[in-house]
């Protein structure tokens, strides 16, 4: 079944009063960067969780600069009040057995379960290109690398038992894994099973090469969790793929906030206004803190998508630490 299937009317103004608040939370990539450790590396993580609040969002993924002890998140979160929402799981699935990746995960998923975190992101890291971080773009790895069936099998079951946790796992297609372009996408939820929910990443998709709204169209019902990651095109469309690397990609600012880049977020605030939508709209951009100040692009973000939620009349709740300024 895709996402286009068993469509609601569209929903009317009244209607839409009625509909459970949108959620928007933020990543703490702006500030400090989980994979290029140099960006952001002398930040806080008391100071993005104060300007994340201060940007007015409700929730934020975690990061590696977070407190490992759930009573302490959650304490300091609501301190500022955030909720926990999610974090990245580096998932081996394309190498590994179920059996043997389970107790690798149990850690984190009993982590996000003392959260009260309701998905956990699934991130490919085996079968990656070779050369690993190093690999230039032109190496991404293709899904035809991998048993197509025996792979989703896996995966959909190790969801399954997430799911006997009460977490969703959401798969994140990424540039330079295994499933990347729109087609992999499709190939690899139509493979999957219904245990296993999409990530819907904005930009990763458009990085790809691909328009996110065909993936929405498509895989709306299973789209669990959502990414609202922009990209400068003319950043993307200059890069030599045959020599430069994603980390690159990120340090010349290829990616950014909402309201910054190039993609049209209308289509998908559409789609949530006529047919709902229950989950975090998280909003996240891997960028050099100090050429793009992280205040400044999380303000950016949460104006743009805020007032696209208003001009929807999709309701949304902002922090009581919202700073309009």
């Amino acid at each position: 079944m895709n996402g286009t299937e068993h469509m609601q009317p569209r929903a009317t103004t009244q209607e839409n009063s009625a509909m459970k608040k949108i959620r928007l939370g933020v990543s703490p990539l702006s500030w400090t960067n989980e994979a290029i450790l140099e960006l952001g590396d002398n930040i806080s993580y008391e100071t993005c969780i104060a300007e994340a609040a201060q940007a007015g969002f409700t929730g934020i993924e975690l990061g590696r600069k977070f407190p490992k002890q759930p009573e302490t998140v959650i304490a300091t979160l609501a301190s500022f009040g955030l909720e926990p929402v999610t974090y990245w799981y580096s998932g081996f699935l394309a190498e590994r057995s179920v059996e043997d990746e389970w107790p690798e995960a149990l850690p984190m998923i009993n982590h996000l379960v003392a959260l009260g975190c309701h998905v956990m992101v699934y991130g490919e890291c085996a079968a990656g290109p070779v050369g690993g971080s190093a690999a230039v773009l032109a190496q991404t790895p293709p899904l035809d690398n991998l048993d197509l069936q025996a792979y989703a099998r896996r995966v959909t079951d190790f969801a399954s038992r997430a799911s006997e946790s009460g977490l969703k796992l959401v798969y994140h297609p990424h540039v330079m894994m295994p499933v990347e372009t729109v087609d992999e996408i499709d190939r690899f939820m139509s493979a999957a099973g219904e245990p296993l929910h999409l990530l819907l990443d904005t930009g990763h998709v458009a990085m790809a090469g691909g328009d996110y709204g065909i993936v929405m169209e498509r895989w709306w019902n299973r789209i669990a969790h959502i990414h609202l990651k922009d990209i400068r095109k003319s950043v993307r469309d200059s890069l030599d793929p045959h020599r430069q690397t994603i980390d690159e990609a990120v340090h010349e600012g290829v990616f950014t906030v909402p309201g910054d880049g190039d993609l049209d977020y209308g289509p998908l605030i559409r789609r949530i206004a006529e047919h709902g939508y229950e989950g975090w709209l998280v909003i996240e951009a891997e960028q050099d803190p100090v050429k793009a100040p992280p205040l400044t692009m999380a303000k950016t973000g949460f104006s743009h998508i805020s007032g696209l939620l208003e001009r929807h009349a999709v309701p949304f709740d902002t922090n009581p630490r919202h700073d309009h300024g």
